[in-house]
């Protein structure tokens, strides 16, 4: 009997790889071009070094790693290690998520994860992250706040929103150039609209915080930086916060 609790973590884990694994393919394969959204999703993983389709046995997370003892079945090449690191990652922010009731904050967390990779490295966040986050706000207030506290949110993000777009056109007026991304407003509505003030201005200090401390330390003043993942990074900790202990601000 006590094996059947066994099931349920061990099958969320096999999600939570899978969809890390999925996240590592979209992350290697930023801004290549798809047909349309069905060829995205399920699109023949290939080899990195030749390019030949993988087979069935080849895509289990985790298992085909250690199965091939970390190199490619085709070719016999060294598989990089972040495949199973990212697989193992994703299994453990599933099964915890499943121990401890908040299976929502796992989904949440693993594609703020990717969020974080892809706009420290590609400084782009992708209108699908940016969406699926939006839409965990939208469900997690539909189902668990009242609608005085939405429309609440709702307000101080708009008002949020507004500012930052102001600033955005001014600067881009100004400079010519952006001093903040229209991706990184939207993020920051998504927080405004789940979090509310203080809360929010709160979040959004440490990110600005954080992200100059960032500056002054790596002593690159003149380069671009991302802003939206330092922002993605506190909107994660806060909702771990949030669930765990009460309220934030």
């Amino acid at each position: 009997m006590n094996s059947l609790y066994l099931v349920v973590p061990v099958l969320s884990g096999i999600i939570g790889a899978s969809i890390a694994s999925w996240l590592v393919q979209e992350y290697d394969n930023y801004r290549r071009d798809y047909k349309n959204f069905i060829d995205r999703v399920f699109v023949r993983s290939k080899c990195d070094f030749c390019q030949k389709n993988l087979n069935l046995s080849e895509l289990f997370p985790v298992f085909s790693y250690l199965y091939q003892h970390g190199k490619s079945k085709c070719c016999k090449k060294p598989i990089t290690k972040k495949y199973i690191f990212f697989e193992i990652l994703g299994a453990l922010i599933f099964i915890f998520g499943v121990m401890f009731n908040s299976l929502q904050i796992s989904f949440l967390a693993i594609f703020i994860i990717f969020l974080i990779f892809c706009d420290e490295k590609y400084q782009e966040i992708p209108i699908w992250n940016n969406l699926f986050i939006l839409t965990w706000v939208v469900l997690e207030l539909y189902f668990n706040h009242s609608n005085s506290q939405i429309l609440q949110n709702l307000f101080a993000a708009s008002c949020a929103c507004i500012i930052l777009l102001l600033i955005y056109y001014s600067y881009l007026k100004i400079k010519g150039t952006e001093g903040i991304g229209l991706a990184d407003i939207f993020l920051l509505f998504t927080a405004f609209l789940y979090f509310g003030l203080p809360a929010s201005f709160y979040l959004l200090t440490l990110a600005s915080l954080s992200l100059i401390l960032k500056i002054i330390v790596t002593q690159q003043f003149k380069s671009k930086h991302a802003f939206g993942s330092w922002i993605a990074g506190f909107f994660l900790m806060f909702t771990v916060y949030q669930e765990f202990y009460g309220t934030v601000g």
